[in-house]
């Protein structure tokens, strides 16, 4: 059977989606590389495989047909353009990259190679978010007129300087760019792209440069107004709640169902029935994308819209107005 034979950079994260790989039908890991020869080398005995000296070696090596990028977010074009004129296929930790520029150049990078681009926005693909999608199409909310999102930790907290999330200019708007985007392009699949964005986003608690706590409210193109918030500093908090003229939604992460609650108040826990690991799910889209031409889900416009109202919350909250998803885009 045929398989993409992928190279990971970046192995911090890197390890943890490796982790997942094994379930693969299509994706391979081929190797890892890191700066420390002692983390490439961990990385290659953990899954059994090559350890690269360098990217190079990765670029020039002709059995790797992808590469997974899991570095820094302002590292991601460089990676990223040079992968695609080797003519490999790129998988992207989101976010795309740190500005609407570099973006534009992965994505015509890859374009103009004919290579897959795959931006790994992951949390659209849980089993309570396709389940809710399911529910919303098949208009068991009614019409839907609000949305709730929260996702937060304690990871700015533990930031030092020296590493790259410490530094506004590496990591812009902090938890907004690092977990907020989980939530604009999970709302993107659900409702549509968000029209514009009024934000407040300030440094609260971290020993950081960064911000560490958002909110920012949303208008859909759809009319549907939204609420998303996050910390960089509080305890583990993820939900979404979605609210619907003949019912409610909520989901929350470690959860096995999602609460459905009727006109009358009246909860019910609808179970998911069919849980899907969303880190295998991306890699194994990924791979068949780059073997048999399937389209990606989260490609390269997808992950404009979700960089796009990060870009835009940050705007909003630096000049204190509204700003319009276009003037970002545009």
């Amino acid at each position: 059977m045929e398989k993409l034979r992928t190279a990971v950079v970046g192995l911090a994260f890197g390890e943890e989606l490796m982790d997942e790989a094994g379930d693969c039908k299509y994706f391979e890991c081929a190797g890892g590389y890191a700066r420390t020869p002692q983390t490439r080398e961990a990385f290659a005995s953990k899954f059994g495989v090559k350890a690269y000296a360098s990217y190079a070696e990765i670029i020039e090596d002709e059995d790797v047909r992808g590469v997974l990028i899991a570095t820094p977010n302002d590292t991601h074009k460089a990676y990223a353009v040079q992968a695609a004129e080797a003519g490999k296929h790129v998988f992207l930790e989101k976010p795309i990259d740190n500005t609407i520029e570099a973006g534009r150049a992965i994505i015509e990078a890859c374009e103009k190679a004919g290579v897959t681009l795959f931006v790994g926005h992951m949390a659209r693909r849980t089993s309570a978010f396709r389940l809710a999608r399911k529910m919303i199409d098949a208009g068991e909310l009614g019409q839907v007129v609000l949305v709730e999102a929260n996702r937060s930790h304690r990871g700015g907290m533990e930031v030092e300087e020296g590493q790259w999330r410490f530094y506004r200019d590496r990591c812009p708007g902090g938890p907004v760019m690092q977990l907020s985007a989980h939530d604009f392009d999970s709302l993107y699949y659900l409702f549509g792209p968000i029209e514009s964005i009024c934000a407040k986003i300030k440094r609260l608690a971290t020993p950081g440069e960064i911000e560490d706590t958002g909110v920012m409210a949303l208008e859909f193109e759809s009319g549907i107004l939204g609420y998303v918030g996050t910390a960089y500093t509080i305890p583990p908090t993820t939900f979404t709640n979605i609210y619907g003229t003949e019912a409610a939604l909520m989901l929350a992460r470690y959860k096995d169902s999602i609460v459905k609650v009727d006109k009358a108040g009246k909860h019910e826990d609808i179970p998911i029935v069919t849980p899907v690991n969303p880190l295998t799910d991306e890699l194994e889209h990924f791979a068949r994308c780059a073997l048999f031409g399937e389209k990606p889900e989260t490609g390269g416009e997808e992950a404009m819209q979700a960089l796009a109202a990060v870009l835009a919350s940050i705007k909003s909250a630096e000049e204190g107005r509204t700003v319009k998803l276009s003037e970002i885009l545009d």
